[in-house]
């Protein structure tokens, strides 16, 4: 079961008109939380992250965060307790012929099974391609993948496991996770234009390790030169990354850093589940 405006709908309910903003104009932003034993992880910090893209994009929401957060305990009790799932929250700008947005924006949960990543990706580590781009609204958590979808679509990026994203500036971000980077002794991950990632947040926090942690911008250049890079995201957890465009990173193998990350995170995990 999943959730449109105020009511629970099968699969074949799951209907949207496509005069509705977030199809015609991909005016909607979202947010994605995960289970584990069939709790809704940090679902708080989802729903306020969702207000503050809403916020940032301009979407006016008419029902409160307590709301929300109701409405996903309810439509995740209406699922499987077999499965962990996931629930993926849309808030477009409504049903409109023009521009402007309607008087009520359109709410939309889905819920999927999870799908896990391999195992192989958490001991042999991933691939990754960085490309030079900037998304729009970028401390908003919007629909806009196009780029990484785009790059996703090439065959020669078949067996790449996330885009990175970058310009002469600095390093963002994931198309769908955040980077973290151990480079001159420390664990370093970016600070500006990027949405700040629930794992990110929470490894801020928790992360007891031999090298400082610090929040600060970087540039591609200095992300080329780093001895270990790990990427981050609700669904995949912590996953090393062994090559970049093609080039190793430190030795190619998953660092002592980076498993020591994998390590607390789970054992965080495994705590707050309980």
């Amino acid at each position: 079961m999943h959730f449109l405006n105020g009511k629970l709908v099968p699969e074949k309910e799951l209907l949207i008109s496509p005069r509705d903003l977030g199809f015609s104009r991909g005016y909607a932003v979202h947010d994605f939380i995960v289970t584990y034993n069939h709790k809704p992880f940090k679902l708080s910090e989802h729903v306020e992250r969702l207000f503050k893209s809403a916020e940032i994009m301009g979407i006016r929401i008419p029902w409160t965060k307590t709301q929300i957060g109701t409405w996903v305990r309810e439509t995740l009790d209406k699922n499987s307790k077999d499965i962990e799932l996931t629930i993926r929250i849309f808030i477009t700008g409504g049903i409109s012929s023009s521009m402007h947005q309607a008087d009520t924006p359109t709410l939309i949960m889905i819920v999927s099974p999870r799908s896990f990543k391999p195992a192989s990706d958490y001991e042999k580590g991933i691939k990754v391609k960085a490309v030079s781009y900037k998304r729009p609204y970028s401390d908003a958590k919007t629909n806009f993948y196009i780029e990484g979808v785009r790059q996703l679509s090439k065959e020669e990026n078949d067996n790449i496991a996330e885009i990175l994203y970058y310009d002469s500036t600095q390093v963002f971000e994931g198309a769908g996770s955040n980077i973290f980077a151990v480079m001159n002794g420390k664990l370093v991950t970016p600070k500006s234009n990027i949405v700040e990632g629930i794992t990110r947040n929470t490894l801020l926090e928790i992360l007891k390790l031999p090298i400082p942690v610090e929040v600060r911008d970087f540039t591609f250049e200095e992300l080329l030169k780093a001895k270990e890079i790990f990427i981050t995201g609700s669904n995949s957890e912590v996953r090393g990354v062994v090559e970049i465009n093609g080039t190793e990173v430190g030795n190619g193998k998953v660092g002592e850093i980076t498993k020591a990350v994998i390590k607390q995170y789970k054992e965080y995990i495994f705590s707050y589940s309980k």
